[in-house]
């Protein structure tokens, strides 16, 4: 969800519809991660818009390959594998808070981890993602069936959205992670190209929630007159 690879942290930024709405800054695995520049970043876009919106991956890490999340906090918790526990405990985003209220003197910071929410909220369900999903169990139980066939179903995309699936095997998938690619990484590190947003907009599939904003009231003001 987040350890190594950015895709689900860098779909938040389908969310801004104007150009002074968030997510301000968007933070990937895929990049070196600064805390002196991310605290430029965030003073800069607060200074500007008089609010920063940021969206920040679990995975996070400095020069050396070691989480921020870790360097941060005084214990972390590590799984069976000895791996630091960087989901389900929100210490990330704590942090970060507490390292934006210190050193910027903004008292008003607030870090929400989503969890499960982000991943199985029913109210907001892709129909491109379940027809695939469904898709995708049936070809497995075809290729068991059919026998002779041990491996893991792949969604190959083989139009500007149009797939087809495929059996690969557990060797070329278990255990490795695909990254964003350099193309979907706006120069900056902090934010998509467009060629990402292109990439990602027909997984939405149609139907889905769009952000819209109030316009100013026309009406003069007449408090305090």
């Amino acid at each position: 969800m987040g350890r190594r690879a950015g895709f689900l942290t860098a779909a938040s930024g389908l969310g801004k519809k104007f150009p002074d709405g968030g997510p301000h800054l968007i933070y990937l695995p895929e990049r070196t991660f600064v805390l002196e520049q991310f605290l430029l970043d965030v003073k800069t876009t607060y200074e500007r818009y008089g609010r920063c919106v940021i969206a920040v991956s679990e995975g996070i890490h400095d020069a050396q390959g070691t989480p921020i999340a870790a360097l941060l906090a005084k214990e972390m918790e590590h799984d069976a594998h000895g791996n630091v526990q960087l989901s389900g405990n929100g210490a990330l985003a704590d942090l970060l808070c507490d390292e934006i209220k210190a050193k910027l003197k903004i008292t008003r910071v607030r870090g929400d981890t989503f969890g499960y929410l982000q991943r199985s909220f029913i109210g907001c369900v892709s129909d491109v993602d379940q027809r695939e999903a469904r898709e995708v169990g049936e070809k497995a139980v075809q290729f068991a069936m059919w026998g002779g066939h041990d491996g893991s179903v792949a969604i190959k995309r083989t139009g500007f959205y149009s797939v087809d699936y495929e059996l690969l095997p557990l060797d070329a998938v278990a255990g490795k992670t695909r990254v964003m690619e350099d193309e979907f990484i706006a120069a900056s590190g902090t934010d998509v190209t467009d060629a990402f947003r292109m990439y990602l907009r027909p997984l939405l599939g149609s139907g889905m929630p769009d952000a819209f904003r109030l316009r100013h009231n026309p009406v003069a003001k007449v408090l305090h007159r």
